[in-house]
């Protein structure tokens, strides 16, 4: 296993009640997510509380947490699985698509609805990501590795 990395921080529950009320006041998101939580820069993840008692310095949390978001100054950007997390339990910039074709594919779709922020991007009961809505599109940040062709 990798050493634990110096640069990641464990958030503390103040920290934590910070960022989970960015995403009641960014998103509408209720509810609570039972999971210990690290910042590696701007850069959110997620481990189980089951590995609350292990020393950090034994593993490695690329390969046994999930990125779930980034901070930014314009505010959270939650990653695909960060939005199938928290899109569930929000109820504020939401946008639903009629097609995910053009969205899967990496291309920023038409803002339609608008918003001037980040965005839970949904097609019927699947979340599908988050963009940033701009005056007259929404900016798409799925890595090309993860895009389909």
């Amino acid at each position: 296993m990798g050493k634990f990395s110096p640069n990641y921080k464990k958030l503390n529950s103040k920290e934590t009640k910070v960022f989970l009320k960015t995403l009641n006041n960014q998103f509408g998101f209720t509810g609570e997510l039972p999971y210990l939580f690290f910042q590696k820069k701007d850069k959110i993840y997620i481990l189980s509380k089951a590995f609350g008692s292990i020393n950090p310095e034994n593993f490695n949390i690329n390969s046994r947490g999930l990125y779930i978001a980034i901070t930014e100054s314009s505010g959270i950007r939650l990653s695909i699985e960060g939005s199938q997390l928290i899109g569930p339990r929000s109820n504020k910039n939401i946008i639903n698509l009629d097609s995910p074709d053009e969205w899967l594919q990496g291309k920023d779709i038409e803002n339609k609805h608008n918003l001037k922020s980040y965005a839970i991007i949904k097609y019927k009961d699947d979340f599908i990501g988050c963009g940033f809505c701009k005056k007259d599109k929404i900016l798409n940040y799925i890595p090309k590795s993860r895009r389909l062709k």
